[in-house]
């Protein structure tokens, strides 16, 4: 029987009380100051949109500083979530990946569908539609902010955000550093930085370059290269310009190609001749045109003025533009049957954001702003299927039905090997936002945090199919493809008002240690919606609607602090109610769906020790309770009731601890050595539960070793998923709708060397 919220609030504050004085990870832990080398740096961020010390802050946030990033040498989101409780991320590729914040998952796919969890390039939102991943290189800092975020970030922050900020120039002098690395896979990758004043204290340009290339890891019994290689390019200029003390612009360009060719994608209940269903064997499967490749290009301004004593104002001003294609295949065999294609998914973004803070340094301050955000995406994709195997019954029987007698007649018709729908999807939203968020010290210890903004969305949505054949050959099985359209475009618009609030108590135990109490409410906006029905007299009939709105109401309490300057910790506990949450129903022709209510709870712990000024220990634990309250979907005709099912790839435990040991070895040189184990209880890759589609518990161990120099030399030896642990990012995918799921098989073990010459 599902829980009472009042039992689970209570349950909450038990854990809560045993997790306050437990020791957890390195993302909110720092190195130790200069004057005390034993003692722990106090962590700044901007979650709130000012510099605050991490435990002022009454959120939950993992935070990684440049040096922790470069240390561990993340690029990828995958596995810096690893250490960060209540964040799950799968990357398949770079273009492609699944985000989860605390069991609400945030895909990056899709024109139409806006995002649960916020991702923040230097203050602009890059959240949606294949712009989500990022390559971290020369980064700054890492901010995650767990819980709904919408009064802070705005659009896409229903259950989160994740922000990061690049390295800007330094004005004083002239550096540049030099990183290479080579390892398993033939593995490869180069970074460059330069950073130069062009006019001191005044003028400044920082350059960053990155290419990395690697060789599948997946053999492919079809033939060609294998399967789920890398390929990426990505390049960032940055101008800084300070003509007075009071007054800086940044003028930031990036760019990124990624040109991945394919993903593997193996059928699991059905072997490929010469093939098998292993979920971590060779795959077999076919590659088709055109392959994956994504382009994301960006400028960025942003303005920043101290125009009198506790004033300022924030101009963030960019434009973005994303373009993807790729093509897939949907059943992960060496039969052709089901084919997928993006033959584009282009996106353009132009935002513009004025923000007014004040703070004197007293008891009050306050920022607020209003911005504006145009989002225009552009999909169109292919999906074939082969009659002849589908008529066959595929995949109980494989042989292809080529000649099919029409009941009650005489006649025998061909069929078809291709029945192609071409879908083209149109999105133009406009968003209108303003907000405000202010802190108040009622008290010397306590301090109120409270906000909210106000969004208005204009959504047109155009749809239109068109179904054809690869042969000639009229369709049979599907006569009007997967969408009843018939090469029509229908447009459908919607507006959205959406009011998001958030209240936070804070309670200061002490100069280092502080609780707090926070509400907070979380929107993914709704969208306009246009499915089919059957045509009639040769006409289609659209039904006009929408994807409502979903809602998180999310309660959490903390505690957060340092305990005598060696020890850093944050304990957190919330619990949530999930409304009106879509999802794509399993009849593809009825599109995204509402399809109910959910609820979770859970417990989040981490920080970290300084044993010794050589040796800090670290790690985080996660406790995560998901549930369908109602969740009802039809599924071949019938009503299925999925209620007390759990969330898809949530699981109840997470684990990460770490050590990392350094200490001089010999004339200016520094031996270091990290280590870290991440586990994850069991998981459901689908909300549907099934055993068969879960993936077990495992773990994962990092080792990094080597030394670095005084004049700035480091040699470094690695090893990721040392113990080559097999595992999987996802089971079912599109081939699961027509009887055929497949699996991804994740990074096995990666061994390299990294060196790195910084002047």
């Amino acid at each position: 029987m599902l829980k009472t919220a009042q039992a689970r609030r209570q349950t909450l504050r038990a854990l809560l009380a045993i997790g306050v004085s437990a020791v957890a990870t390195e993302q909110a832990f720092a190195q130790a100051t200069a004057a005390d080398p034993a003692a722990v740096e106090e962590v700044i961020v901007t979650a709130q949109k000012r510099e605050q010390k991490l435990k002022d802050v009454p959120i939950s946030i993992a935070a990684f500083g440049a040096a922790a990033l470069e240390q561990q040498n993340f690029t990828d989101f995958e596995r810096l979530s690893t250490r960060t409780p209540g964040f799950f991320v799968q990357q398949q590729t770079d273009s492609s990946a699944s985000f989860v914040m605390r069991g609400i998952e945030a895909g990056n796919a899709g024109a139409v569908s806006e995002p649960s969890i916020s991702f923040f390039l230097n203050d602009v939102d890059t959240s949606r539609s294949r712009g989500m991943l990022k390559e971290l290189f020369d980064i700054e800092r890492v901010e995650v902010a767990k819980g709904p975020q919408g009064t802070l970030y705005g659009r896409g922050s229903q259950i989160g955000a994740v922000a990061v900020v690049t390295r800007r120039p330094d004005l004083t002098r002239t550096a540049w550093s030099l990183e290479g690395q080579y390892g398993s896979y033939n593995l490869y990758s180069v970074t460059g930085v330069f950073n130069a004043p062009l006019v001191d204290d005044t003028l400044g340009l920082r350059v960053a370059v990155r290419r990395r290339e690697r060789e599948g890891f997946v053999d492919n019994i079809a033939g060609g290269k294998p399967l789920n290689d890398d390929d990426l390019w990505a390049a960032r200029a940055s101008l800084r310009w300070t003509p007075t003390p009071d007054l800086a612009f940044d003028l930031i360009l990036d760019h990124q190609a990624d040109n991945d060719s394919a993903a593997a994608t193996k059928a699991i209940n059905i072997a490929s001749p010469g093939g098998d269903t292993g979920w971590f064997s060779d795959a077999g499967q076919n590659r088709y045109q055109p392959p994956q490749k994504r382009r994301q290009t960006g400028v960025t301004l942003l303005s920043d003025w101290d125009f009198t004593d506790g004033w300022t104002f924030k101009s963030i001003s960019a434009w973005r533009e994303v373009d993807f294609s790729e093509s897939w295949d949907v059943d992960g065999t060496t039969y052709e049957f089901l084919i997928g294609r993006n033959l584009a998914d282009d996106q353009s973004i132009l935002s513009q954001e004025f923000r007014l803070a004040y703070d004197q340094g007293g008891a009050f301050r306050a920022v607020g702003g209003v911005s504006y955000y145009q989002d225009r995406t552009f999909n169109q994709s292919e999906f074939v299927i082969n009659e002849q195997l589908l008529l066959a019954g595929f995949p109980r029987n494989t042989t292809p039905v080529t000649r099919f007698p029409v009941p009650g007649t005489s006649l025998v018709l061909p069929v078809t090997k291709g029945n192609s729908t071409l879908s083209s999807t149109r999105n133009n939203r406009k968003s209108w936002s303003a907000y405000i968020n202010g802190g108040y010290d009622l008290t010397n210890r306590i301090v109120v945090d409270a906000g909210v903004r106000f969004t208005r969305d204009e959504a047109t949505v155009r749809n239109a199919s068109l179904v054809t054949t690869v042969d000639g050959v009229a369709p049979i099985a599907l006569p009007n493809g997967l969408s009843y359209s018939l090469g029509q475009e229908f447009s459908n618009s919607r507006d959205y008002d959406m009011v998001q609030p958030r209240i936070a108590v804070t309670y200061r135990l002490s100069d280092q240690i502080n609780v707090y109490a926070g509400v907070s409410r979380g929107l993914k906006a709704g969208y306009p919606q246009t499915t089919f029905g059957a045509p009639a007299a040769g006409k289609p009939t659209p039904v006009f609607g929408e994807v409502k709105t979903e809602e998180v109401v999310n309660f959490e309490i903390g505690a957060k602090g340092t305990v005598l300057d060696r020890l850093y910790f944050e304990a957190t506990a919330f619990t949530y109610d999930y409304n009106d949450f879509q999802t794509r129903a399993v009849d593809l022709t009825l599109g995204v769906v509402n399809a109910g209510k959910a609820s979770a709870w859970g417990v989040e712990l981490n920080g970290g020790l300084k044993v010794t000024p050589e040796l800090t220990l670290s790690g985080a634990y996660a406790y995560l309770n998901t549930r369908y309250d109602e969740f009802r979907e039809v599924v071949g005709g019938k009503l299925i009731d999925r209620s007390g099912n759990v969330f898809r790839m949530a699981p109840e435990h997470t684990v990460s601890v770490s050590a990392d040991y350094r200490r001089p070895l010999f004339d200016g040189w520094d031996g270091f050595v990290n280590a870290n184990y991440a586990w994850r209880s069991k998981y459901y890759l689908n909300n549907d539960n099934l055993e068969s589609e879960a993936q077990k518990a495992f773990g994962l161990v990092d080792l990094r070793l080597g030394a670095e120099s005084a004049d700035g030399l480091l040699v470094e030896a690695y090893a990721e998923n040392l113990l080559d642990q097999d595992w999987v990012r996802d089971v079912g995918n599109g081939g699961k709708f027509f009887g055929v799921p497949t699996s991804i098989r994740a990074t096995p073990r990666m061994i390299g060397v990294r060196l790195r010459i910084t002047r």
